[in-house]
């Protein structure tokens, strides 16, 4: 009996695990991923770039697809959003890498392919009848999902020797930053309906 009180404590410990509040800090540089394991089979990756970062939450074991990046939500879904840690779409790598960024992911494998479904028809409704786009933009982000706030801490930013329209939007060399992780339901209503 005690060895079954046991079992089911582990087990509600691990069920827990996905509903907890996590933080932890980081420090990288220019060229260098950063991972950090945010339990419940998920990765917070800060993936390098030519001049900073991409932010991600990616799977420890992936659903079938070839690239799987569980922060797929986070509007606007064309051109620079909230997972772009590094100069781009007129933003220079100085403005880039101060302040907060606010990423939204899913939290299971099914929740990333029902998503990734509704996105695509959001983003391409010309190849779906019209009643299939309305309801994937209705049902868009309905799925269960967390929410992680980067907040950069210090940061160091260079010229990066090329120019767009004549001006040197930088890279960004380094930056050290804190990360707090909350889980939470996103409730029906199509929270990104007016937007993509």
């Amino acid at each position: 009996m005690r060895d079954l009180a046991f079992l089911v404590l582990v087990f509600a410990t691990v069920g827990c695990s996905q509903d907890r509040e996590l933080t932890f800090s980081g420090e990288v540089s220019r060229g260098q991923d950063f991972r950090h394991d945010m339990g419940s089979g998920l990765i917070f990756l800060l993936a390098t770039t030519d001049a900073g970062w991409n932010i991600r939450v990616v799977p420890k074991v992936r659903c079938g697809e070839e690239y799987e990046d569980w922060a797929l939500l986070n509007p606007p879904f064309r051109y620079r959003n909230m997972t772009y840690l590094e100069p781009s779409h007129g933003v220079t790598a100085a403005e880039a890498a101060e302040g907060q960024y606010e990423i939204w992911f899913v939290r299971t494998c099914a929740d990333y392919k029902r998503e990734r479904a509704r996105l695509d028809i959001v983003l391409w409704p010309y190849n779906h009848s019209k009643r299939e786009a309305d309801k994937a933009l209705a049902e868009l982000g309905t799925s269960t999902m967390g929410k992680a706030k980067l907040t950069i801490l210090k940061s160091r930013v260079s010229p990066s020797g090329h120019s767009v329209e004549g001006k040197d939007y930088g890279k960004i060399d380094y930056v050290s930053f804190r990360v707090d992780v909350t889980p939470l339901v996103r409730k029906p209503g199509g929270p990104f309906a007016s937007r993509n």
